[in-house]
């Protein structure tokens, strides 16, 4: 039985270009597209996390292995994240911020982070419905606002 192979395919070609492929994306993250974001601004409603200040960390993660290892929660990254920080070192920033009720500020970018394959928000907050991971990687301008039991994000 005979394959068809299109003429437009060499026969070397099929063995190389995955291999190709492969060493582009490892050598120089071709594939994985970067986060396009420019800035965020965080705004805490007056009755934002019940009343209470709220804990508020940035993560900048720079490869596709630390981001698989995040944590889903905020409870659950505020309590490891001491030991995440330490273990990826340079595969991710982090920056975190104290949010006191009726608040707005601009939460600075870290030096590399244009080259972020993802961007992820924790806070901590009280009621279960604030707790997820926010996931900011898709957004320009982003806008974190911090309500009296859910966080919303928004933005272009």
């Amino acid at each position: 039985m005979r394959r068809f192979v299109p003429s437009f395919v060499h026969p070397a070609g099929r063995l190389l270009a995955p291999a190709a492929l492969a060493a582009c994306m490892a050598l120089s993250g071709c594939g994985t597209p970067k986060t396009k974001i420019s800035s965020i601004e965080v705004i805490a409603d007056a009755a934002a996390n019940q009343h209470s200040a709220t804990a508020l960390d940035i993560v900048f993660v720079y490869d596709t292995n630390s981001a698989a290892l995040l944590p889903k929660t905020g409870p659950e990254w505020f309590e490891k994240k001491d030991a995440l920080v330490a273990g990826l070192a340079k595969a991710i920033d982090v920056v975190s911020l104290e949010v006191p009720p009726a608040m707005t500020l601009a939460a600075a970018l870290p030096d590399g982070y244009a080259k972020a394959i993802g961007v992820y928000s924790y806070a901590n907050y009280i009621a279960p419905k604030g707790q997820p991971m926010g996931n900011l990687t898709p957004f320009k301008k982003i806008t974190i606002r911090l309500m009296p039991e859910t966080v919303v994000y928004s933005g272009d």
